[in-house]
């Protein structure tokens, strides 16, 4: 069948839609559904593709560095617990990664010698996870390079109008943790 026919399929491309084209098809549906909430999904449309975007972003920087999002947000919850220790089900609550991916994170991580596994001080039976001097010396070099590509997405806001959205966004996040 020639290429140009209409039952041919366009080569897969990993191409995002312009928000205005989201916003469009929204549009479409509310003025086909009676009472369809526009606002609400317009807004939770949003999120999505900020959450999306933003973690593109992060993984291109991330990516110069052998690590991705998920890997740096494993990282960074053990740098941020008070011992800079976390048990694998504690790692699992602070990153909502399920238990196995978890498993599987830390076992990558284990690999390239970025965290370490030892008994915990006060329950030898259980094991804890630490980083390791590598690891500390990763995030000296990428933070700056993570904070430029955040810093090209909310630079465009000042601080009183990122604390106010901060505030308003935490009440939906409230309300889902309800």
């Amino acid at each position: 069948m020639p290429l140009d026919t209409p039952h041919t399929t366009p080569p897969l491309r990993r191409e995002r839609l312009r928000f205005s084209a989201i916003e469009r098809r929204l549009e479409a549906s509310r003025k086909r559904l009676p009472g369809y909430p526009y606002e609400e999904l317009v807004l939770a449309r949003m999120v999505t593709q900020l959450a999306k975007r933003q973690a593109d972003l992060c993984n291109s920087v991330l990516r110069r560095f052998d690590l991705n999002y998920v890997e740096f947000n494993v990282l960074m919850a053990i740098f941020e617990s008070d011992q800079q220790a976390l048990t694998a089900s504690a790692l699992g609550a602070a990153t909502g990664e399920k238990p196995t991916n978890v498993t599987r994170l830390c076992d990558e991580l284990v690999k390239n010698r970025l965290v370490e596994r030892s008994r915990h001080i006060d329950d030898r039976r259980s094991v804890v996870l630490r980083l390791t001097p590598k690891a500390e010396r990763l995030f000296e070099e990428l933070h700056p390079a993570l904070w430029d590509a955040l810093h090209a997405t909310y630079g465009g806001l000042g601080k009183d109008e990122i604390r106010q959205l901060t505030v308003l966004l935490r009440r939906p996040l409230a309300a889902l943790e309800g």
